[in-house]
């Protein structure tokens, strides 16, 4: 049995029209806008394209360079990764563990249960090692795992999104609306970084991870202190997904309905690829009689 994780992720830069666009808030020094050698993207496509059904041309995608997930510190889930287990080689996968990232897919909230509605690829992973620790990175590790490192450790993968086959996913990444990935992984086990029992299941945990959201902090024998997490190992990443995550989901839905509204009412048919798109995005916050009218509506437009 494994365990399934997921964490945020963030979007630095974006590669239009031949030059890179930073998009980070940050100074984070991105190893594939500033110094990666070629990638063939046609190979790439060549590869996965079937199966994703995403297009071949490599001049349909927008590539995008993204913080994956960092090292040696938690995540908002209380999840980590050691720097040991990201580089550890994996003879039955043939590559170090951050690796399997490569060709996996890129969807939309996690719809990951077809690879057919993926919106790109994964092209590439890399261990950024290029980017100096400041204290809260440095105060995360001390609890996470008991060191404080020179520098703030990550894995950076670059995405190929295909813009035919979701051009309003494709804007938002372009203008900025969407700055945000969520990236998801199955481990074999985890590791309490306070007491180090080991979980093949949840049944497992130790008292530690069962309450680990009480952000509690617990001294160990050296004197520092830890705060409850796991430490995945056995990592295998599966995708990432493109999410949007504002603090008012309704007003979000309400906003792309009241968009659609107003074509309609000026006598314009709404793009289906738009609807879609739309209701792909918020199909978990979408009421039952509302998701009715629309599937109704694309049925009579599929006639």
């Amino acid at each position: 049995m494994s365990f399934k994780k997921i964490s945020s992720a963030e979007i630095l830069g974006v590669l239009n029209k031949g030059s890179w666009n930073k998009i980070s808030s940050g100074q984070t020094e991105s190893y594939y806008m500033n110094k990666s050698g070629s990638i063939d993207l046609e190979e790439r496509l060549d590869a996965v394209a079937d199966v994703y059904k995403i297009s071949r041309d490599p001049s349909d995608y927008l590539l995008i360079p993204a913080r994956a997930n960092s090292i040696g510190r938690f995540n908002a889930n209380l999840d980590g990764w050691t720097f040991d287990e990201s580089v550890a080689f994996r003879p039955e996968l043939g590559c170090r563990t951050y690796q399997t990232y490569n060709n996996k897919p890129h969807f939309v909230e996690h719809k990951a249960s077809r690879y057919e509605v993926a919106r790109g690829v994964i092209l590439d992973s890399h261990l950024n090692l290029d980017n100096p620790a400041d204290d809260t990175v440095k105060e995360a590790c001390m609890k996470a795992i008991g060191l404080a490192p020179d520098n703030d450790v990550f894995v950076e993968v670059v995405l190929a999104v295909d813009q035919t086959k979701d051009p309003s996913l494709a804007s938002a990444y372009k203008s900025g609306a969407i700055k945000t990935f969520s990236m998801g992984a199955d481990v074999a086990d985890t590791v309490c970084n306070v007491c180090g029992n080991v979980a093949t299941t949840t049944w497992e945990f130790c008292d530690h991870i069962r309450n680990k959201y009480s952000n509690r902090e617990y001294k160990m024998d050296d004197g520092t202190l830890r705060v409850a997490g796991e430490l995945c190992r056995g990592t295998v990443y599966q995708e990432l997904s493109a999410v949007a995550d504002p603090a008012d989901k309704s007003a979000v839905i309400q906003e792309g309905i009241l968009e659609i509204a107003r074509k309609a009412a000026s006598g314009k048919d709404p793009d289906l690829q738009e609807i879609i798109s739309f209701t792909a995005r918020h199909a978990k916050d979408i009421p039952d009689s509302l998701a009715s009218v629309i599937y109704n509506y694309l049925s009579e437009k599929g006639k």
